[in-house]
């Protein structure tokens, strides 16, 4: 019985920016098909708008970040890596590249590379809620829940209404065994979106160890409403269920 994090990727915190002297319905066209489309589509919309050599600096370098996100969501973390470094290159203070860079040495694995490339996109960026809660999520795969917590605590300082923060700082309170803290995080992220599928999952995770079987049945359902392919869900469900059966 595990608690969820929720991880945050940038993909589209772009301004539109047309370069003087350019066709200006053409370049935001081009834009928008690699800003705006899904990830699936977005690949082949951000190699036409960085082909079309319309853009530099920072824009550019949004174009390369944007790409390499939608890498990423598809599990190509090389490209994924090699576009991220690409847009550093070309704009070394672009703070969401080394955001979302640090994202995919978190999916490596390599948690102290994932943390250095946040601390670098907090330096850039102080007040960069996402990176904060990025960090924190590594800080805590390496055990140490409560920089985890102060990471968690300045995202949601900073909005808030993140619900994303309190569904990871309620699972760093579960695991130190704060069940009570961990449930009221739980509650704020539903409250902020109640169709948060990781705050009912995990919050039924807690009242099942806290052996309010009744309350962990009924989050459990309401997650299994919301992601009926998620199988974890469906096992919690039965799992609960049985175990009231038999008292």
């Amino acid at each position: 019985m595990q608690m969820r994090l929720s991880k945050y990727r940038l993909l589209a915190c772009m301004a539109v920016v047309v370069l003087a002297g350019l066709p200006r319905v053409a370049a935001a066209d081009e834009w928008d098909s690699c800003v705006k489309l899904s990830d699936d589509l977005a690949v082949a919309g951000c190699s036409r708008a960085i082909d079309s050599h319309q853009y530099t600096d920072r824009s550019l370098a949004r174009l390369y970040a944007r790409r390499g996100g939608a890498y990423q969501s598809q599990g190509d973390l090389n490209h994924a890596m090699a576009d991220f470094n690409e847009s550093m290159r070309i704009d070394p203070t672009y703070p969401s590249a080394y955001n979302n860079r640090g994202n995919t040495w978190y999916r490596r694995g390599d948690f102290d590379r994932a943390i250095a490339d946040y601390n670098q996109a907090i330096r850039l960026d102080p007040k960069y809620e996402s990176a904060y809660l990025n960090r924190g999520s590594a800080l805590g795969a390496k055990g140490d829940l409560d920089r985890a917590i102060a990471d968690y605590n300045q995202a949601i300082q900073f909005n808030p209404k993140y619900g994303r923060a309190y569904v990871n700082r309620g699972s760093a309170w579960g695991t130190r065994g704060d069940l009570d803290r961990a449930i009221a995080d739980y509650n704020q992220a539903i409250r902020l979106d109640p169709k948060d599928t990781k705050a009912y999952y995990n919050r039924g995770i807690a009242w099942e160890k806290k052996r309010s079987l009744q309350a962990a049945l009924a989050d459990f359902k309401m997650h299994s409403q919301l992601a009926p392919s998620d199988l974890d869900g469906l096992t919690a469900v039965k799992r609960v269920s049985k175990e009231l059966s038999a008292r």
